[in-house]
């Protein structure tokens, strides 16, 4: 009668806050001993104490038993102390769950309905694959009952076993069926919410459900049953299409009436992804007026991204992009709307705006959207301007005009900026992010480059933006932007002579260069623009510092490839000016030649300590070097005496790489080339080649010639005609072998053999007497 309450144990926790480890541990004995007692109500107090014990992190394993003992009990209350204890600290291993089996199911039998609700409570979490397997049965019985509380339990407890015992299911499926006719709209409810949960893996399953939930559809109107049924439609009308031109007209009918924004939303969503918005047939607005669907359900997205919830302008810009993509002439009404959840200082919500507006840009917007994204970027100093320039550009009035390059079509960012680290301070912002940084990115490429640039108006615009990024990107981003800038150069011709410009800009940045073997500073670009300014470098007048930046004091430390890039492209610059200078020789020129003769050659020893360590390079760094280091000594050669005239091998070199033009070739070009009419392609243009699966093999090899034994061999016959012939006489006797006796004799003695009965009479009917019969 002195033992603690759960009341008590609590108490004493809070009045023991400085020793409170050892007051539990003191506890936790008391509870010990109180478990081994046979009073069942001290027993379940101390089951309810050291179940609370479990939620603050004890542990409870050894007292497992002790809950089984009083889930058993005749008491309602200490049974319930039993199974709450169970659910809270049994899992799948636990031993003693196989204890449990004929305890549960007495429970699911009981006519007590408090013993039945909390047995199915604590079998539908503690439940395991035997378990499950062994009171399937009893649980199905269950869902007969009739306390409709009982029955909502009954279908939620099945619908757990099914997840541990899968071959329960088609037993299930028909019993579940008929719950959906229940007279008791709360079982209708439990019944659609288990069908939602299990087609949520295989909706193909439950397709023969889809009439009866049609006509809850139309005539339920409870809001929290019909979001989990239009839920249900959204997983099935895509595998029955048929269900789509069935659902236009409950669907466009809750769209227009409802108010309820959780409903408002499954059922848009359902409409899109389910096709049902491309249904022929006419909705109906809340005023009564003829509608498309689709436009229908554009407008009351409206209500979502307008909201000043974030939770509801979240969904609606989810929706809209889903929208965007099947009808996107209804989207492009709301692209304002969408533009000033760019500026939303949640950043999932900004996330959901990019990928919305990505899909609505067109040749009227593109320029503003792409100008919004990279204000952002700008904005979040992660590129900071020179100090003799920030005076003169303010970047915030800048980036409100058109575009971020000046009336000469210079870039402003990568004319004037320069990478350095971000924010200093301590204020964050959205657009500092690394994933929303990216993600912008992402939209700017993918708006200007989509449809093989459809919605391009202004190339040099977006070769300067391509440019601009590199420096606030703050991202690593340069593989992306490099494969964008060659596309755009090689795609048209008319921007190369743009896109040198900006690779030698891009070049020149000393800072850009140094810093290219750094995580995060876009390096790719660097090569792509060397091999710009070397593919095309006829399209200019090249200079001698053309060939310096090809060749900056760091590029052994780029990676081979890049290293072959450059090279490359400086043997072409190279070859490109020598031959634009030789028309105008004279001693000056003359001089000019060798001195960037001798210094290009001095510049390839410096960076690659000597051209004759070739051979420890990578082979295509090592094969340009040679190439280069051959074409240097050879303009050495030919130059080292003043002539009237340029030497032929200073006008001719640039022939080498100028032989033809590397023109872009689509995919798809070979299927477009008309066949001749002379030429057969079942016809082999050589010798065919034979097939090794059906060739024939050849004939087996004879066989050896028998080795030459000797005569006295009895075992070998030298030939045929050794064979001995014998006559054989047909008239001699046979004489059957007779079967040896055996010595033992049979100790036992022959029983006497009585003498068989003699034969009984017997009437064999004639065939007469059977037909006279």
């Amino acid at each position: 009668m002195f033992e603690k309450t759960l009341t008590d144990l609590i108490q004493g926790l809070r009045a023991n806050k400085r020793n409170e480890a050892e007051y539990i541990q003191r506890s936790l004995s008391e509870i010990q001993r109180e478990v081994q007692l046979s009073d069942m109500h001290q027993k379940s107090v101390a089951v309810d104490k050291i179940n609370y014990l479990h939620m603050l992190g004890y542990d409870m394993n050894w007292a497992n038993f002790n809950v089984v003992e009083v889930m058993a009990s005749p008491r309602f209350g200490e049974k319930r102390s039993g199974y709450l204890a169970a659910m809270q600290s049994f899992h799948q291993d636990t031993d003693v769950l196989m204890l449990t089996t004929n305890l549960i199911r007495k429970d699911l039998a009981s006519a007590n309905v408090m013993e039945v609700s909390v047995a199915l409570d604590g079998l539908a979490q503690v439940a395991t694959h035997e378990l499950a397997q062994d009171l399937f049965d009893d649980v199905l019985a269950v869902m007969g009952h009739t306390r409709p509380y009982i029955r909502k339990k009954a279908l939620v407890c099945a619908c757990r076993l099914v997840g541990r015992y899968a071959e329960g299911l088609p037993e299930f499926v028909p019993l579940l069926k008929d719950r959906l006719d229940d007279p008791d709209p709360t079982v209708v409810a439990a019944a659609v919410s288990v069908v939602c949960e299990l087609a949520r893996t295989d909706p193909r399953s439950y397709l023969s459900l889809a009439p009866k939930l049609y006509r809850l559809l139309t005539t339920s109107a409870n809001n929290w049953m019909l979001i989990k049924i239009v839920k249900l439609f959204a997983w099935l009308t895509p595998i029955e299409p048929r269900l789509a031109k069935k659902l236009h007209a409950p669907l466009s009918h809750l769209v227009s009436t409802t108010t309820a924004m959780s409903l408002l939303y499954e059922c848009i969503n359902t409409a899109v992804a389910g096709d049902i918005i491309d249904v022929q047939l006419p909705a109906t607005d809340s005023v009564g007026r003829e509608i498309d669907f689709a436009e229908l359900c554009a407008r009351k997205l409206e209500q979502f991204y307008e909201s000043r919830d974030h939770n509801l302008r979240y969904v609606g810009l989810v929706t809209l992009a889903q929208l965007q993509a099947r009808r996107p002439e209804l989207v492009a009404a709301h692209y304002n709307t969408v533009m000033r959840c760019l500026d939303d200082p949640d950043m999932s919500i900004r996330m959901r705006a990019i990928e919305a507006i990505s899909g609505m840009a067109t040749r009227k917007t593109l320029v503003a959207t792409v100008k919004r994204l990279m204000s952002q970027l700008v904005l979040s100093n992660t590129v900071a301007l020179q100090p003799d320039s920030r005076a003169e550009l303010n970047v915030e009035s800048e980036m409100s005009d058109l575009p971020l390059i000046n009336a000469a079509g210079a870039s402003l960012v990568s004319a004037q900026g320069t990478i350095v680290p971000p924010k200093s301070d301590n204020t964050s912002d959205v657009a500092d992010n690394p994933e929303y940084r990216l993600a912008a990115i992402d939209a700017i490429i993918n708006m200007c480059s989509r449809q093989s640039y459809a919605n391009m108006t202004d190339f040099e615009w977006y070769v300067a933006t391509l440019a601009d990024l590199v420096y606030i990107a703050g991202v690593d981003v340069g593989q992306r932007l490099s494969e964008r800038l060659l596309d755009v150069t090689v795609r048209v011709r008319q921007v190369r002579a743009f896109s040198i410009k900006m690779a030698r800009r891009l070049l020149s940045d000393s800072c850009l260069v140094d810093r290219a073997t750094s995580d995060g500073t876009n390096s790719p670009v660097l090569a792509t623009s060397a091999y710009i300014m070397g593919e095309y470098c006829a399209l200019q007048p090249s200079s001698a510092e053309d060939i310096g930046l090809l060749l900056p004091p760091r590029l052994c430390k780029l990676s081979d490839e890049q290293q072959a890039v450059f090279v490359q492209a400086a043997m072409k610059v190279y070859a490109n000016w020598l031959k634009d200078v030789s028309g105008y020789w004279n001693p000056e020129i003359w001089e000019l030649v060798r001195s960037v003769t001798s210094s290009t050659q001095h510049t390839l020893s410096s960076i690659f300590m000597g051209v004759s360590t070739c051979a420890a390079l990578p082979l295509q760094v090592a094969s340009r070097l040679r190439m280069f280091a051959e074409i240097l000594k050879t303009v050495s050669m030919a130059t080292s005496n003043m002539g009237d005239t340029a030497p032929p091998v200073c006008a001719e070199l640039q022939s080498l790489f100028s032989a033809y033009e590397l023109n872009p070739v689509s995919a798809a070009a070979q299927g477009k080339v008309p066949v001749p009419e002379d030429l057969d392609l079942d016809t082999y243009i050589g010798e065919p080649i034979p097939d090794t699966m059906h060739k024939v093999m050849p004939p087996p090899s004879p066989p050896a010639p028998r080795r030459q034994s000797s005569a006295k061999d009895p075992f070998i016959l030298p030939s045929v005609d050794d064979i001995p012939m014998v006559a054989l006489q047909l008239d001699t006797p046979v004489h059957a072998h007779k079967p040896r006796k055996s010595k033992k004799k049979s100790r036992r003695k022959p029983k006497p053999r009585s003498p068989s009965p003699p034969p009984a009479p017997v009437d064999i009917a004639d065939d007469e007497d059977i037909v006279s019969k």
